[in-house]
């Protein structure tokens, strides 16, 4: 065992870990050491055949047929949404799971509301399981506390996070020496928190699992009676790539099996071919449906080996990499396992501050089982989301919302195409953005838009 792999162990050891945990980490650790070549060769990849990528969005007598076989399986399936992450990619150090979300309810209180519409329609308590970190663990609780509703959590590995130069664990005695262990590691901490046996031996067959803070991402019978039709082990929902995430993960045949191809595994010279939108037209949107049996028959034979994800930041001073792990990684190591192809209604992230802002408004809507769905109104001719961008001195964070909005909500996007903010502005309620606008706020006092203005095809500067 090399020095630095036996001083993560050690150390994790120290701290309590689980065996298994621990050795999942020096398997990965070992990789780094070793420089193992990361690069997939794009030669070997493949866009998927028919038979492994299913299309029905223009089928819709086989959604209706599938949703009413998928119907009678709704008692065999349980929820899983990933509650790990602290919005940093927003500017925040809070659980996104409980950021005001839309209409004054955060991201849980909407996936709680869906679960409950489903079960006073369909009259079947579905389970709803949250994978926490110990970053959002004890926050998630409380709100949680706060709500009379049952839902089940259980914690997701931690990892150390790695000196880049030395690849010894950082030691500050500080939470920060650790980091969460990816999604990829839902599957191995589902279980060993017990959950996968007690969901196998109460009856339960298939877990859907998908982003806390993807609300598009809701239980769809139709699906479920197609995995059925299929006797697939694992489901990966895809939907067209754009060039807004041409660098999105790909699902891609490979070695006979499908394979997501991450950006980070191809070779510099070769990434420009990976973003052909032509060569690779879908990508992943964490979307994924498991057969619980074949997950615990997966990890039982020790098969479930996934690509390694260094993931570099600065962590107190300390230049680290955390080791991770992406959960749509798995697909490979099922034998019975197909892409869907979606269309965008069921892939709505909120990773940016713009995400949140077009999330809280009129762009989108919650209808009666809180589901995200477009808001009618907005024109066909526009794209389903407007493109936004704000600067770093406008706004970095949803914390500084009331800085910059008298509220959020009050701002109307649904004929927006475009939104571009710079600089010190603010947006009093009832402003109406159409088409393609800019606001620039250059001068000491900035820019206010006053209560009731229709911004349409204009640039603001002041």
């Amino acid at each position: 065992m090399y020095p630095q792999v036996k001083e993560a162990a050690d150390f994790m050891r120290k701290h309590g870990l689980p065996f298994a945990s621990i050795r999942a980490f020096a398997s990965m650790m070992t990789e780094v050491v070793e420089g193992k070549e990361a690069y997939v060769p794009l030669d070997s990849c493949s866009p998927p055949h028919q038979g492994l990528l299913i299309d029905l969005i223009n089928d819709s007598k086989a959604v209706e047929a599938f949703s009413q076989r998928g119907a009678g399986l709704l008692s065999k399936v349980i929820v899983i949404k990933l509650n790990g992450g602290r919005s940093t990619t927003m500017g925040g150090e809070v659980p996104k799971g409980i950021l005001k979300a839309k209409n004054g309810f955060s991201y849980l209180d909407i996936i709680i509301n869906q679960m409950e519409a489903i079960r006073r329609r369909r009259n079947i308590r579905i389970p709803l399981v949250l994978m926490n970190s110990f970053f959002t663990e004890a926050l998630t609780g409380d709100l949680l506390r706060t709500r009379n509703t049952s839902v089940l959590t259980f914690e997701q590995n931690k990892v150390p996070r790695l000196e880049a130069e030395t690849l010894f664990p950082l030691d500050t005695d500080t939470l920060e020496d650790w980091a969460p262990a990816g999604h990829g590691d839902v599957f191995l901490s589902l279980q060993l928190s017990g959950l996968l046996d007690r969901f196998l031996s109460e009856g339960y067959r298939w877990a859907f699992i998908s982003n806390i803070d993807n609300l598009a991402a809701c239980l769809e019978p139709w699906i479920l009676g197609l995995i059925e039709d299929q006797s697939a082990e694992f489901l990966m929902e895809v939907t067209e790539r754009t060039t807004a995430d041409r660098k999105g993960g790909t699902l891609v045949l490979r070695d006979g099996r499908l394979f997501l191809l991450e950006i980070a595994q191809v070779a510099p010279q070769a990434q420009e071919a990976f973003m052909d939108l032509d060569l690779f037209p879908v990508f992943n949107t964490n979307n994924i449906w498991v057969d619980l049996g074949a997950v615990k028959k997966v990890l039982g034979a020790d098969q479930l080996r996934l690509p390694v994800i260094q993931n570099r930041k600065t962590v107190m001073g300390h230049s680290v990499m955390q080791l991770e792990t992406a959960m749509g990684a798995a697909i490979s190591a099922f034998e019975k396992a197909i892409g869907l192809k979606v269309t965008r209604d069921r892939f709505f992230p909120t990773k940016t501050v713009e995400d949140l802002f077009v999330l809280q408004s009129d762009v989108c809507i919650l209808d009666e089982l809180f589901r995200l769905r477009k808001n009618p109104l907005r024109p066909t001719s526009l794209p389903l989301r407007p493109t936004m961008s704000f600067s770093y001195d406008f706004l970095r964070s949803p914390l500084n919302f009331p800085d910059r909005f008298e509220d959020p909500e009050a701002v109307s996007l649904v004929r927006a195409r475009e939104l571009h903010v710079e600089g010190q502005v603010f947006f009093e309620r009832d402003v109406r953005v159409e088409g393609s606008v800019t606001v620039r706020g250059r001068s000491r006092n900035g820019v206010r838009i006053p209560r009731g203005t229709t911004l349409r095809d204009t640039i603001v500067t002041g």
